[in-house]
Parts: structure tokens; sequence; C-alpha cells
């Protein structure tokens, strides 16, 4: 399959040989091997054909998340595998965003998080991993759901049922807090704790 214009250039460097040369002067295990420890790089064939070619097929890793991790980004495959480093967002504003150590062994499962949020696409800041154990959901509005450290798809899956039934994160709060599924904590936002504040003392004095 064909490799993007980069990577094919990566793969040529790291391929040298003087060439035409005959199969048997051309190591394509050693070869191989340059080739395969280029990040990008998941798998590859190398062959020195009789006419004096080297036919190299590579397969491409695909990147699926950003990962930041201290002060660099990383582009992560399916398998948390780095494929590349970039030193903007920007550069791939299309993939999310998840950070945090520990965060590039759990890409599977941030992928699941970030499908069962995709009501909230448009919010989403990205995933934060908490002590190498549990996900953070962060939104704009500076809106963050804590998931628990098990069971984090049927937390925010719930999450998102209130969402579509009760638009629960369009309302001011801060926190939603999952990490007891059993006794979910709602965090207000100012607003909402002013509002709250006022309902209480109208109600104490007309009980007065």
């Amino acid at each position: 399959p064909d490799v993007s214009p980069d990577l094919a250039e990566q793969i040529r460097v790291a391929a040298f040989v003087d060439l035409p040369a005959s199969s048997l002067e051309v190591d394509v295990v050693s070869v191989r091997a340059r080739i395969e420890a280029l990040d990008a790089v998941e798998r590859a064939r190398v062959r020195a054909l009789a006419s004096g070619v080297l036919e190299i097929r590579a397969i491409e890793r695909v990147p699926v998340v950003v990962w930041r991790s201290g002060p660099g980004l990383q582009l992560l495959d399916p398998a948390g595998v780095r494929v590349a480093e970039v030193d903007s967002r920007l550069r791939r504003p299309d993939l999310p965003l998840i950070a945090g150590e520990g965060a590039a062994g759990q890409v599977p499962e941030a992928l699941e998080l970030f499908a069962l949020a995709r009501p909230l696409h448009d919010r989403i800041r990205g995933l934060v991993r908490m002590g190498e154990r549990r996900w953070d959901l962060v939104l704009d509005r500076d809106q963050v759901i804590r998931l628990p450290e098990t069971g984090a798809a049927a937390a925010l899956a719930h999450v998102m049922d209130l969402q579509a039934a009760e638009d629960l994160m369009d309302r001011d709060l801060t926190v939603v807090d999952m990490r007891d599924p059993r006794r979910p904590i709602l965090r207000l936002g100012e607003n909402a704790v002013a509002e709250l504040v006022r309902v209480r003392a109208m109600v104490a004095g007309e009980d007065a």
C-alpha cells in the first residue's frame, strides 16, 4: 500500500544501498530492520530483484490520538505506539487529545470513551489520565467528568443518558464526579450556587 510522502522519504534514506546491486550483495534483513525501526512503520517487506531493483513494501502506522506528555506532543496508533512527534496541537486538530502519564498504554479505552462522548464532541478538550489509574473527561467551560478506575465506559454512558434526557452538561455544573457510580456527585457552578442560596433564603423567609 502507498505511504505518505514524508514516510516514503524516510524509508528512502533508511534503505539506502548502492544500486544497481545483485540480490547477493544486498543485506535485505538489515535494510528491513532499518525501515521497521522508523516510528511510522508497522512492518515492512524488502526484496532485491534480479533486475537490480530494491522492492520495498511498508505498512504505515495510522495515528488515532494526540498524546500530550510533558512538553511534547506525540501521535499514537490504536495500540499506543508512537507514530510521530508534532510541534503543535494544530497539526492534527482532527485527532482527539489524551494527556498524562500512562495514557499511551490505555489508547483503546480512550477511543471507546471518546466514541461514547460523541454527543459532546464539539465541547471536548481531551481525556486526562489521573494517577495512571483513571480518566477525567475535560470539556470547555471548565467542566470535568471524573470517571472511575473500573467501569469507566458504563459510568460515562450513564452521563450521556442524562445528557440526552436532561441536558445535564448544559447546566451550570463544574464537576460530574462518577468515581463512585452508585453515588454521583455534582459540583455546581458559581451562578447555580448563588441561585441556590437565594432560593434557600427566600424559603427561610417564608417559613419565618
